[in-house]
């Protein structure tokens, strides 16, 4: 993911809406001129984060970053509006996925590839909890990110409160679920949330779905990968959908 560092170079693309995607400010640093940093980056919701000397010196090592750095986005995000109407404008039924505090680029990036080979129409996130598009997600998607629509929320509540009144299903996958992934209907519109690698879904986000369900298991392992996981529910999908046409 590119990098631009220095006071003036960050303002400059802050003044001029690039697409930042996160920016690292040195602790400590009260002048105004880094007020009117943070102010520019919490008006344009850009996640904003304080780190050490260190920290800033491994990102651009041996470069004078004057204790700012941002990382600029490779990926064109698409709002969340947009997406449901390009959807409805191919005549389709919408099936997305939303991707609940994934924080291992290399899981994000796999879920991603597997949503765009299996039809997924995009892919929701919401970067203030889960890992950012970086060159690792890129790399892990194996280029797959520049051929599916990616949504950034601010709020994950809140976006699935919108899919809602949309008229899209909000299905949840649950390892204690009791339904299994058989028993469902993945043909209509929907939203599928997929939750972290160690913490699975927010209960607030469970209470808030209209059904939820698992992947059926006979071993011992007591669970699987979370990319591995995304793309058995979402192979569920397409052929549910590919059977119904």
């Amino acid at each position: 993911m590119p990098l631009i560092y220095g006071i003036n170079p960050v303002l400059e693309a802050l003044e001029a809406g690039e697409r930042i995607e996160k920016i690292y400010l040195l602790t400590g640093k009260k002048a105004p001129v880094f007020r009117r940093i943070y102010s520019l980056a919490k008006d344009q919701k850009i996640q904003f984060v304080l780190n050490s000397q260190d920290k800033l010196d491994r990102l651009v090592p041996g470069r004078k970053h004057q204790g700012v750095v941002a990382l600029i986005s490779a990926v064109d995000f698409i709002p969340l509006d947009i997406l449901i109407e390009n959807i409805h404008s191919k005549g389709e039924v919408p099936n997305l996925v939303l991707l609940d505090r994934l924080n291992d680029p290399y899981n994000f990036g796999a879920v991603i590839r597997s949503a765009e080979v299996l039809g997924i129409h995009g892919i929701i996130f919401c970067q203030r909890e889960s890992v950012p598009v970086t060159d690792l997600v890129i790399k892990a998607s194996a280029g797959a990110v520049f051929h599916i629509d990616i949504c950034k929320v601010d709020n994950t509540s809140s976006a699935l409160g919108y899919l809602r009144n949309s008229g899209i299903w909000i299905y949840a996958s649950s390892s204690h679920a009791s339904k299994p992934m058989w028993e469902m209907d993945f043909t209509q519109p929907q939203v599928i949330v997929i939750g972290s690698e160690g913490k699975g879904i927010r209960p607030l986000l469970l209470k808030n779905s209209d059904d939820i369900f698992r992947i059926p298991q006979v071993g011992k392992t007591e669970s699987l990968n979370v990319s591995v996981s995304a793309g058995i529910i979402m192979a569920e999908v397409l052929k549910q959908r590919q059977q119904k046409t």
